[in-house]
């Protein structure tokens, strides 16, 4: 109900309407706007502002007056803070009637109400969104995984050719090794996001050779360089003894590659720099590419999961588009912030920051080289291998292949234990985790009772948090994941052999 009445006057000067004056009002109007004793004064006296903060205020009553056509409004009045619905009419040439009604409770229901659509709507629209892109990226892991499959399982079964030249066959077994690199590095992506956004991703802070390890990066990468015409610039700030930087080299070294195989990916002339400077405290490090450029609208998506600049259904460059996200994860553990700036079609600059923590101790003493060169295994030594999978441990006797290795295998868990109780001579246990009868586990607790002293390598595919706390719990002494990396196992074994 409406219960603000006002019979106003409008004051003219020089023909035009300008102001008006209270000629009449009742207790309701004063109660609605908090003026008092307004009688005999003009709006603009008693709402100080009122021209410059709501001149549609004034505009609207004089159109009534001019016109003698009535209108209803709803208006803020910024002075008195408060919404009010107006209806006014005029009885007469220059006079105005102005009836008052407070919505204000009203329109903050609407305003409410009108935000939570569009959070709802903004919600719908981002699920969707994540619909689709989850859509596009199972669609593009499918490609992904299937095309190195595709080339490991064709030419394993064109090398059973037995007319195949030396050349032929060197050229298929080199395309086996490359589709299996492929397929390694997309399973590996899959497994660190997932560790990320679980919060098992650990840090391991070691003084890092930071200067070495981009002489590596440019070493590893200027091949593929090289083959595509490009040019490959490094550039570090620091000299070699003082670039030694208290860090997860590894992260470090996933970041950094992550962000030059991205480049490589996206550039076809020019070519590519990266390099770090000293600024306030932190290493900025950075790679620069005079690729296809980033558009506006993706330089912050980028980062996101699902996210590619391209289309996935109809790209020309292989690859999940996890990278990047993966990137962003590793930077903000570390301690460091990420960001790209990028004009499309002249390339893209890629920065972070990481926190300058040099060792307290000497920075110019050795470190050992980033790469280990491949170690051998210990000599004259009798090692059992418990795997269930043919081709696994077919692999490692070859990896272990040696004059003074003796290898006994079994195929569980079971097996094992009784191998181990039956022949004093085995020096070292490699067990697989997941086996029949028996699993790694239960077999490695079982081991430990038999020979506490007799060193026990558990490997697995499965290397969650749990798994490993499990592994440790069960008296392991060393844990490796599958696929195996060759230098890691045989360095493990030699330190365990030596201890």
């Amino acid at each position: 109900m409406r219960n603000g009445y006002a019979y106003c006057q409008i004051i003219y000067e020089k023909g035009d309407a300008v102001d008006f004056i209270h000629e009449e009002v009742n207790k309701g109007y004063e109660q609605l706007t908090g003026l008092k004793n307004v009688v005999g004064r003009k709006i603009t006296e008693v709402l100080p502002g009122i021209l410059e903060s709501n001149p549609e205020f004034l505009e609207k009553h004089f159109r009534v007056v001019e016109t003698g056509i009535p209108d209803q409004f709803e208006i803020y009045l910024e002075a008195l803070k408060k919404w009010f619905d107006i209806s006014v009419y005029s009885p007469k040439k220059g006079y105005f009637v102005a009836m008052f009604d407070d919505i204000s409770e009203r329109k903050r229901q609407e305003i409410e109400l009108k935000k939570m659509c569009e959070k709802l709507t903004a919600a719908k629209e981002h699920a969707e969104e994540c619909g689709r892109l989850k859509t596009a990226f199972l669609a593009n892991i499918s490609h992904e995984i299937r095309t190195p499959m595709n080339g490991i399982l064709g030419f394993s079964e064109l090398l059973k050719d037995p007319y195949l030249s030396g050349e032929e066959h060197a050229e298929y077994v080199d395309l086996i090794y490359q589709s299996g690199q492929r397929m390694q590095a997309i399973i590996n992506d899959l497994i660190d996001i997932t560790r990320i956004e679980a919060g098992e991703a650990k840090l391991q802070i070691a003084e890092t050779p930071v200067n070495r390890l981009f002489h590596f990066l440019h070493g590893f990468f200027k091949p593929e360089i090289d083959k595509k015409g490009l040019y490959l610039n490094c550039t570090t700030a620091l000299p070699d003894e003082d670039s030694i930087l208290l860090t997860d080299g590894l992260k470090l070294n996933q970041i950094l590659t992550n962000l030059i195989q991205n480049a490589l990916k996206f550039t076809d002339k020019g070519g590519i720099d990266f390099g770090y400077t000293r600024k306030d405290g932190t290493l900025q490090f950075y790679v620069i590419d005079s690729g296809i450029g980033i558009p506006d609208n993706m330089k912050e998506k980028i980062f996101e999961r699902f996210r590619r600049v391209d289309n996935p259904l109809n790209r020309r460059h292989e690859g999940a588009g996890l990278g990047l996200h993966i990137s962003r994860g590793y930077v903000e553990m570390l301690g460091g912030t990420i960001w790209v700036e990028s004009i499309e079609g002249k390339g893209s600059k890629f920065f972070f920051t990481l926190p300058c923590n040099l060792p307290v101790s000497s920075v110019k003493q050795s470190h050992p080289p980033i790469i280990q060169d491949i170690v051998d295994a210990v000599p004259g030594v009798t090692i059992l291998i418990a795997e269930d999978e043919t081709m696994s441990s077919f692999l490692l006797k070859k990896i272990l292949k040696g004059e003074h290795i003796t290898i006994l295998s079994a195929v569980n868990g079971q097996e094992a234990v009784v191998l181990v109780d039956r022949h004093p001579e085995i020096n070292l246990v490699l067990i697989d985790i997941q086996m029949p009868v028996m699993d790694g586990f239960e077999a490695t607790s079982l081991i430990k009772k038999i020979r506490p002293e007799l060193p026990v390598i558990v490997q697995t595919a499965v290397s969650t948090k749990e798994t490993i706390k499990k592994a440790a719990q069960a008296g392991c002494d060393g844990f490796i994941t599958k696929p195996i990396n060759m230098n890691k196992l045989l360095e493990m074994m030699q330190e365990l052999l030596n201890r």
